[in-house]
């Protein structure tokens, strides 16, 4: 497939969390998406800056949002295929995301709660734990090649 299939191949399937996505469907799509943001960004920011808008960075984290809301499902979807496809259940990369959801739940609690000093201690931990561990893993598994489907192991050849 080319860089342009796999690429649109990840939008058409935005919503499809059942079947496989190679390696390369994987990371072209992400990749690509992570170079459009930034150019999306910096587009917006260049230009309200060269039209004297002293808000440009205020719209280009407005345009970011926006794309990056817009890309949630998408990146889940291609995620989960990614994992079907080196035979791991979908809530191997779905946990990335619920670990991200807990830690800012438990950020919020130890902001009401907790001294200065746990706060600034339980964020680095947080940040670790709940954040880069789940994320460095996740970026492992994405670069494990393609296994067969189990099923593939369980025809019967007459």
């Amino acid at each position: 497939m080319t860089v342009w299939q796999c690429f649109v191949r990840g939008w058409k399937g935005y919503v499809k969390f059942e079947g496989r996505a190679t390696r390369k469907e994987f990371w072209v799509f992400t990749l690509v998406n992570i170079l459009l943001m930034i150019l999306l960004t910096g587009t917006v920011a260049t230009v309200m800056a060269l039209v004297g808008n002293p808000y440009g960075v205020f719209y280009a984290g407005m345009a970011y949002t926006i794309y990056a809301l817009a890309l949630a499902l998408p990146i889940l979807a291609v995620g989960i295929r990614r994992m079907h496809d080196i035979n791991r259940s979908g809530w191997w990369f779905g946990g990335v995301y619920l670990a991200g959801i807990v830690s800012r739940l438990l950020n919020m609690i130890l902001m009401e709660y907790a001294s200065p000093e746990t706060y600034v201690w339980m964020k680095i931990t947080l940040g670790i734990v709940l954040g880069w561990i789940p994320l460095l893993v996740m970026i492992y598994l994405c670069c494990v090649k393609s296994k067969p489907s189990p099923e593939a192991d369980n025809r019967i050849v007459r």
